[in-house]
């Protein structure tokens, strides 16, 4: 019988054989016994299990392909911990982890603790270091007690995930599905804390395909989660979903306009203009964020 405050720490994979060993180092170097590691194989077509068994981790393989959300809600179903730590294969803990978690959860009464994201990079390439640097100031720009959470690092009381509906397991892409915990949590009574200081450094590889693709994703999935929770009257509590989402979700059709008045311009170049007024409405959406450049 684990201890009341046992933890287990909850990782979905997906094909991660790049960078699920250095997450699950970064597990192992915790000064803590209290814990288990569970790694969730949403049917990989890589052979992850004697990687996951040599680290020490608990092995759960789903029978096909269902997305991090069904994955990780599996994952909770397999723990034996009482806390439990949500976590992605291509991300490096920060030392002390457990211990400094116990401290927030006592602290602040918190039934989920959210971490955030480090400044620092493993990819030199500007996609990555965008993508990343722009996920450290989102998290900082909010307050200490927020409604979303993002399970590079998000720690929940296992009672209170039951007591909600967890993921949103509709959206099988890895993209907005981390965000619907924390509508859950929110809906059933929950208090999210958002301890800045549990830094995790993301070992994210992102080129411009990539980058463009996961941008398109998130933004298709946001705006369904923004009408289901119009719908829902979530978003009419005095809450905003994070930041400023509908300004998040206007910067793509902005950027792909830009490039689309671009390549048209090599034809026509008056179109040219409207390539730079595009350019100017993306400045305008995102100056906050140029300003903390």
């Amino acid at each position: 019988m684990p201890k009341k405050d046992f933890y287990s720490i909850v990782i979905p994979v997906y094909n991660g054989s790049r960078t699920l060993r250095k997450t699950l180092e970064s597990v192992r170097r915790q000064e803590d016994d209290d814990f288990e590691i569970v790694v969730v194989d949403d049917a990989s077509t890589e052979e992850l299990r004697p990687l996951i068994e040599e680290m020490g981790a608990l092995y759960h393989r789903l029978p096909e392909n269902s997305g991090p959300a069904t994955a990780r809600t599996a994952g909770v179903a397999a723990a034996r911990g009482q806390i439990i730590v949500f976590t992605d294969s291509d991300v490096w803990l920060p030392d002390h982890l457990i211990g400094n978690l116990r401290k927030a959860f006592a602290e602040t009464g918190a039934e989920c603790v959210q971490g955030s994201f480090s400044k620092h990079c493993p990819h030199p390439n500007f996609f990555s270091q965008y993508k990343n640097l722009y996920n450290h100031y989102v998290i900082n720009q909010l307050g200490d007690w927020i409604n979303t959470t993002y399970t590079s690092l998000t720690a929940v009381q296992k009672g209170f995930f039951l007591k909600g509906n967890g993921f949103d397991r509709n959206i099988r892409a890895a993209s907005v599905e981390d965000r619907t915990l924390g509508e859950s949590l929110i809906s059933a009574g929950g208090k999210i804390y958002l301890a800045k200081r549990l830094e995790v450094v993301h070992d994210k590889f992102l080129d411009a395909k990539g980058f463009y693709r996961s941008q398109f994703n998130r933004s298709r999935d946001l705006a369904k989660l923004m009408q289901r929770q119009k719908e829902s009257k979530f978003l009419e509590k005095g809450k905003s979903f994070g930041t400023n989402t509908r300004a998040a979700m206007l910067r793509l059709p902005v950027v792909a306009l830009t490039l689309v008045f671009l390549f048209l311009g090599l034809i026509y170049p008056p179109l040219w203009l409207l390539a730079l007024i595009s350019f100017a409405a993306y400045c305008w959406l995102t100056r906050n964020w140029i300003s903390f450049l």
